[in-house]
């Protein structure tokens, strides 16, 4: 019965933390989690990505989105939603065009929450060069509708530092995601090409333990 055991890990992956699971087997949670974690890891082994938690303070200065308009990442992009930031430079023609192309397919899959619950953010690393002008031509060869947010260098070289994401170099930076719940201040970084199929089920977690944390405080009271 392989294929049948894929199936209910899969859709353990898709909906692990949901009540109706929880009622049609309350004797198999742990185990299931455990499948889930499992197949996480193994996902995570084959695609390359290295997951690690993450020690992020999200900056609240002003920058400036792809519009020319004035944004506080912290307070008007993202405020208590889930984030996914990436960080690229609009000259370059290896790592962020595939990075960017990656993200744009992991926001398709994530297009059900991305609005109400979820954030994506690309931001500059090369802020001297990276004009909002520049950025818009950046995202829309990449057809990337989410914010993308630039500024002055002692700003964003603050900003990045604080996200351990400064590069003195730009070319040298390696690719890297940071994932996290603005709302409770837990972060991941995912290394390396992210892979929209672990971007999705990464910030999917985060949406679950919400779920939990409001149904274990409603039931509190």
């Amino acid at each position: 019965m392989p294929n049948r055991l894929t199936q209910i890990i899969m859709s353990l992956c898709v909906a692990a933390g949901m009540p109706a699971l929880a009622q049609a087997a309350p004797q198999s949670e742990h185990a299931g989690h455990d499948m889930h974690a499992a197949h996480k890891a193994q996902m995570e082994e084959k695609s390359g990505n290295k997951v690690t938690p993450a020690d992020v303070t999200i900056p609240d200065v002003i920058m400036l989105d792809q519009t020319g308009t004035e944004r506080r990442m912290a307070s008007d992009v993202i405020g208590d939603k889930i984030v996914v930031v990436d960080f690229i430079y609009t000259s370059c023609t290896t790592i962020c065009p595939v990075t960017t192309a990656l993200m744009a397919k992991a926001r398709q899959r994530l297009s059900d929450v991305v609005g109400e619950d979820v954030v994506l953010v690309s931001m500059s690393i090369d802020p001297n060069t990276d004009t909002p002008a520049r950025l818009t031509e950046f995202a829309a060869r990449a057809k990337a509708d989410w914010t993308f947010l630039t500024g002055e260098k002692r700003v964003m070289d603050e900003a990045l530092t604080g996200m351990d994401a400064y590069a003195t170099n730009p070319e040298d930076h390696a690719p890297m995601l940071v994932i996290g719940d603005a709302s409770t201040g837990e972060f991941i970084r995912v290394f390396g090409l992210p892979n929209p199929e672990i971007v999705e089920m990464r910030v999917r977690d985060f949406i679950a333990r919400r779920g939990e944390a409001m149904s274990a405080h409603q039931h509190h009271h």
